[in-house]
């Protein structure tokens, strides 16, 4: 069994290319066994929610959080507090998996710097609140982001699409953080990826599609959908010399210590 621990679900079906039905029926067909529904605004929260609830016999999980490149205004963050509390105390509150993607983007800078920060500190104490991991999200701000989280105390969560190289891994480990590599770590001239996926332990190591986005080699340039991370699969398996069913059973395993019982 495998998982995607990072779709976009929403934005999959916005191209109108495939259905909702056909969309969770192939995450049956290609034998993945959870999936994560993430939020990166306040528009999504409603829509994420419910898309799990409909699915989650389909292992299907979700976040709410704002990323970087969203408006969080007060308003904003007011409505994603009030929204995680909602949830918590709901019946499917377990199907919640965390606070997310959030973090720093100082690569398109689509916010104010002032602004990324606020929002990020604010969403990592609504996560250690409700006891909740944080899906982060940093782009060409590592310094930065592991700067506020250690200054905030957190430990608990997913440092999602990674980015950097076996140094910057290593950072991000020692300060207690499982690693997510999306399709981009299979790209040719992704070295530094390939350091870093190479230096991560299985008992460290979670994989997803980020999709529709960053497709995975021999799909680069297509819609990505959460069946090709088993391209991600084969790839790091062949990378770190360890066979599919020993990469799958650690990711899994890995994932499920984020899951609520």
């Amino acid at each position: 069994m495998i998982l995607d621990s990072h779709v976009h679900f929403n934005m999959i079906l916005e191209e109108n290319k495939i259905t909702e039905a056909e969309l969770v029926k192939s995450l049956r067909y290609n034998n993945i066994e959870y999936s994560v529904q993430v939020s990166v605004e306040v528009e999504d929260f409603t829509w994420s929610r419910d898309f799990a609830k409909r699915n989650h016999e389909s292992g299907v999980f979700y976040t709410l959080g704002i990323h970087p490149s969203s408006s969080a205004d007060n308003t904003a963050l007011s409505k994603l507090s009030s929204s995680v509390e909602q949830e918590i105390k709901s019946k499917y509150n377990r199907l919640l998996l965390g606070i997310g993607e959030c973090g720093l983007d100082f690569y398109r800078m689509r916010q104010k710097r002032e602004m990324q920060i606020h929002s990020f500190e604010t969403q990592i104490d609504l996560a250690k609140k409700f006891k909740l991991p944080v899906i982060i999200h940093s782009r060409d701000a590592m310094d930065e982001t592991l700067s506020i989280l250690k200054n905030k105390k957190c430990s608990h969560g997913i440092m999602h699409c990674f980015s950097g190289n076996s140094q910057a891994a290593k950072r991000v480990l020692d300060m207690g953080f499982f690693i997510s590599f999306a399709g981009n770590v299979t790209y040719k001239n992704a070295l530094e990826l390939h350091d870093a996926a190479s230096y991560v332990p299985l008992d460290r190591l979670i994989l997803e599609t980020d999709s529709p986005f960053l497709s995975p080699i021999p799909l680069r340039g297509k819609q990505n959908l959460p069946e090709n991370i088993r391209h991600t699969y084969k790839y790091i398996s062949t990378l770190k010399k360890v066979s599919m069913t020993k990469l799958e059973d650690a990711v899994i395993e890995n994932f499920e210590s984020f899951i609520r019982r």
